[in-house]
């Protein structure tokens, strides 16, 4: 059974046994080496980060799908960078029955972001001022293998990379911090269904939703947006309810004050509370912003059902604190005039109130998916690929 970085669900093809995986951080991965050599056996962490990079600034939006890796060790004898080798080899789990010692990242995941964010590979820095956002990342550390000896020798081309330099006294065996738990509904005690990468799953039984949690599933309760025809599938969208400092945004007449949007603030905007609705799944990044932009806009009204649809749900693939992350940067695309947002909210900041997820039904056509009511379309292929990111 082998387990991809994007899976949340451990699902065994032969005995059927499902259950949600956690980790206690990121996942830990190593690659295997691929020669023999004398000296004792150390692994070396890189940081990779896998997902979407926003940079905003006042005349463009800049956005990247990133692979990147980068060395989180204090050696300046290793390579900064593992290049392709993540997705050109085959990475395994670190156990704890893993050979060999393993030295401690020197620099945290929190550092490493703010590295990639600074000077993201093939885009061009923008002056200041700028909002920036990680979407839909995922966020690893991988293990190179090296043998130390009288030098310091790549276990997987057999380089010398130059003199000993590991000190051995700081590093430690292999450790895992993979748990698993239950998908049984704890409700009624059916297994829940859902595809193995969705933070979202659902018991057909008693018609209710489960978030993944330490101790086993925890209860989310789904909001759907009403179809005047029978939809072929749900796309689910978080709705973020934020309080801000530095600048004001609670109502719909804040949103368009502050960002200058073509409205006439009526007085119905002034009485009515503002939340951001973003994919609550993995996509291309000027799509992630468009769908952004559009649903936040538009402002549907979602309920709750006594009975989940029995059109599919496509699964939940972006959790929703990095879904809130992204927040500042579809901000800032809502505004035409970014020169006069930029001033008032570099400032400030959003903080999380209330979040849900709802669901959005579409209909099916030949090469694409149609939101009658919004009058909106999505291409198939761009929601097939979005399962790879």
């Amino acid at each position: 059974m082998e387990l991809q970085e994007t899976d949340r669900i451990f699902a065994c093809p032969f005995c059927q046994v499902r259950l949600f995986i956690h980790s206690d951080g990121p996942f830990h991965y190593f690659i295997k080496p691929r020669i023999e050599h004398d000296g004792i056996l150390i692994h070396v962490p890189y940081w990779r980060f896998r997902g979407n990079a926003f940079v905003l600034g006042m005349e463009a939006v800049h956005h990247k799908i990133l692979d990147s890796t980068l060395l989180a060790a204090d050696l300046r004898t290793m390579p900064p960078s593992l290049g392709l080798r993540p997705q050109a080899m085959r990475l395994s789990f670190v156990e704890p029955g893993t050979p060999g010692l393993f030295q401690k990242p020197a620099m945290g995941s929190a550092d490493f972001k703010s590295k990639l964010l600074r000077a993201i590979p093939g885009m061009t820095t923008l002056a200041s001022p700028r909002l920036t956002a990680c979407v839909g990342d995922v966020l690893s550390l991988i293990y190179l293998p090296v043998f130390q000896g009288n030098d310091l020798v790549d276990g997987l081309t057999g380089e010398q990379l130059g003199p000993a330099c590991i000190d051995l006294e700081a590093l430690q065996p292999a450790s895992s911090k993979l748990r698993f738990s239950s998908t049984l509904c704890p409700q009624c005690g059916w297994d829940v269904q859902g595809d193995r990468q969705s933070l979202v799953q659902t018991c057909p039984h008693c018609d209710t939703a489960w978030e993944p949690g330490p101790s086993g599933g925890m209860p989310i309760v789904p909001f759907f947006f009403p179809s005047g025809e029978e939809p072929t599938i749900y796309l689910p969208f978080w709705n973020l309810h934020c309080t801000a400092s530095g600048f004001r945004l609670q109502t719909w007449a804040d949103l368009v004050r502050l960002t200058n949007i073509p409205r006439v603030v009526l007085p119905w905007m002034e009485s009515t509370s503002f939340s951001f609705r973003v994919p609550a799944f993995k996509i291309r990044p000027e799509l992630f912003l468009a769908l952004s932009s559009r649903l936040s806009l538009y402002q549907p009204t979602a309920e709750e059902r006594e009975k989940l649809p029995g059109a599919h749900l496509h699964p939940v693939t972006l959790p929703k604190e990095e879904a809130f992350q992204a927040l500042p940067v579809v901000l800032g695309y809502l505004a035409p005039a970014r020169k006069n947002l930029f001033p008032k909210i570099l400032g400030g900041s959003l903080r999380p109130v209330q979040t849900r997820i709802e669901y959005l039904p579409f209909l099916e056509k030949p090469e694409e998916f149609i939101q009658p009511e919004m009058n909106m379309a999505i291409q198939k292929k761009a929601l097939h690929w979005s399962t790879t990111l």
